[in-house]
């Protein structure tokens, strides 16, 4: 144990009074300290000793040749340092992992060359939770590698809470506990908050692969998969709208998009009525396909772009699609289409903003809502597309609204941070919910219950009857899918690469399943024969799984 690591740790590393008046905790609560190792990361001394803690515990231990890596940001400076430091007549080669594939240039998830059947030890500064950890695990086992060891400078729980790690033959070296500091510092290892659980709840039966050329730099709600019968649709970042056979993942038929706005082709997701399928493109089009064959029966084209996802009024046998245009004083509207036809209802374009969100029909008040980047939900009438009313928001609304029938609210979200329950007769406001940041997600509701997720990286459940918040749920990435519910479990993916069941009254994890890339949309849930849950989940680089319950 490093006499200087511990002085260090006791005296500049841990934070306890200033923190309580800055961080918060994902309920609101002020922390009562945090290890903040980062700017010790640039700390010669700091470097070094680390660096000879390490080469104390591997230097004999897995031959002449090893190789180090770790996630940004923060273990950079440890792999640099233990690459650089002394002679150890050790071979060393290292490499780093993104915590999301850059939205640039190659896009790649790990930098630097990882190699086959040389020990891999995963470095960080501490280990708590060990998300970080077992999201590089992930992201290395599905490239073809295994990790040997994982070395931090700091654990906070007991060896036994990392089970998941050490019954894959992982082994775990801290130079120090938290129980080290419990007679100079108030902590002492954590058992009161154990860690979501990995266990493999669900496991994979299939992985789809849609395309090899994914748009890896639009980090934005993709086409989300939509489960109807016996069958898949949705679209492909290359153009390619598919219909698969969900108990096996295979192809019963493709269409192609051949055009787009650059490197967005589909990202509108399918909507059904009765012996169709519907979906936008960036070509401008509204696409009708017969679903069982992928034949096309018609397109409607009139916008320069289509993001948005379509609508379907099933009594009027109506399609309504947001759209949008580059005129500079033409740039979003809302048309309403025949389905049998494709032929014009009625379109409105005078929304001074592009219309990325999708609408949302309510058969009570007779209207459509839709939000636009102009900042504003705009409510028309369903059978002539007049504005009833609008509602101004402090910035723009990017995605879908849902209807509560019980108190005749519509519910949506903005990028002001804003969750909005409004009366659907006229716009009033019913009540504002708040969080620390934006939302680029439709809310599901479940009774009372307003469910979403959040740009502040967490799961949010709004009460609507007391207009407080039941629970907050703290992911460890932005979150751009929307939620979705199955008995009393709220699935949602985040951009950390994990899929979260939430149980709907706690607010507390039932399980998490962990995926190399980050999940922007809706899952779809199913039943197996045997009464088992079936998740199909998709990924921002156009993958698709089916997982079932164990």
């Amino acid at each position: 144990m490093s006499a200087i690591l511990f002085n260090i740790i006791k005296d500049t590393v841990y934070k306890s009074d200033e923190i309580k008046k800055i961080s918060l905790d994902s309920k609101g609560s002020p922390k009562q300290w945090i290890f903040d190792f980062k700017a010790q990361g640039l700390s010669k001394v700091f470097l070094q000793e680390y660096a000879e803690q390490f080469w104390n515990m591997f230097k004999s231990k897995y031959g002449n040749r090893i190789q180090i890596g770790g996630m940004e940001t923060g273990a950079i400076p440890l792999i640099a340092g233990i690459a650089l430091s002394g002679d150890t007549g050790i071979e060393v080669t290292s490499f780093y992992i993104r915590k999301s594939r850059k939205k640039s240039d190659l896009a790649n998830n790990i930098e630097g060359e990882v190699h086959k059947d040389v020990p891999l030890i995963l470095v960080d500064d501490i280990l708590n939770h060990g998300y970080t950890i077992k999201k590089q695990i992930k992201i290395l086992e599905e490239s073809g590698h295994r990790v040997s060891a994982v070395f931090v400078c700091l654990r906070f729980r007991d060896l036994s809470q990392y089970r998941d790690l050490t019954d894959k033959g992982i082994e775990i070296f801290s130079i120090f506990e938290l129980n080290d500091f419990s007679a100079v510092l108030p902590v002492k290892n954590l058992t009161d908050e154990p860690p979501v659980p990995l266990a493999e709840k669900y496991v994979p039966e299939y992985k789809v692969t849609l395309t090899d050329k994914p748009n890896l730099y639009a980090v934005v709600p993709k086409s989300a998969p939509l489960l109807v019968g016996e069958h898949l649709y949705l679209g492909a970042d290359d153009g390619t709208f598919y219909c698969l056979r969900a108990d096996d993942g295979s192809v019963v038929w493709t269409y192609k998009v051949l055009f787009g706005d650059r490197a967005k082709r589909i990202f509108s997701s399918p909507a059904v009525y009765e012996d169709k399928v519907f979906f936008g493109a960036y070509d401008g089009n509204l696409y009708c396909l017969h679903r069982f064959t992928g034949k096309r029966e018609w397109v409607f084209v009139d916008a320069d772009w289509i993001g948005s996802s379509p609508c379907v009024d099933a009594a009027s046998g109506t399609i309504y699609i947001g759209l949008e245009f580059g005129l500079f004083n033409k740039r979003g509207g809302v048309a309403a289409v025949d389905a049998q036809t494709g032929r014009a209802k009625w379109k409105n374009y005078t929304m001074a903003g592009l219309t990325h969100a999708s609408p949302a029909y309510n058969k009570r008040n007779n209207i459509v809502v839709c939000g636009c980047n102009d900042n504003n939900l705009y409510a028309f009438n369903a059978g002539t597309g007049e504005i009833v009313w609008k509602f101004a928001t402090g910035a723009e609304v990017k995605y879908g609204a849902v209807f509560d029938i019980e108190r005749n609210l519509v519910i949506f979200a903005s990028l002001d941070g804003g969750v909005y329950a409004l009366h659907a007769k006229n716009g009033a406001l019913y009540h504002r919910f708040e969080a620390r940041f934006g939302f680029y997600s439709t809310p599901v509701l479940h009774g009372d219950s307003v469910i979403i997720g959040s740009l502040d990286k967490n799961v949010y459940c709004f009460n609507l009857a007391t207009k407080k918040t039941n629970w907050i749920f703290e992911t460890h990435g932005r979150i751009f899918a929307s939620p979705a519910f199955d008995g009393n479990s709220v699935f949602i993916g985040s951009n950390d690469g994990r899929l979260y069941e939430i149980d709907m009254d706690s607010g507390k994890a039932l399980s998490a399943t962990q995926l190399t890339e980050r999940i922007v949309n809706k899952i779809q849930i199913g039943t197996s024969p045997d009464g088992k849950r079936i998740l199909y989940v998709p990924t921002h680089i156009c993958e698709l799984y089916k997982m079932k319950e164990k």
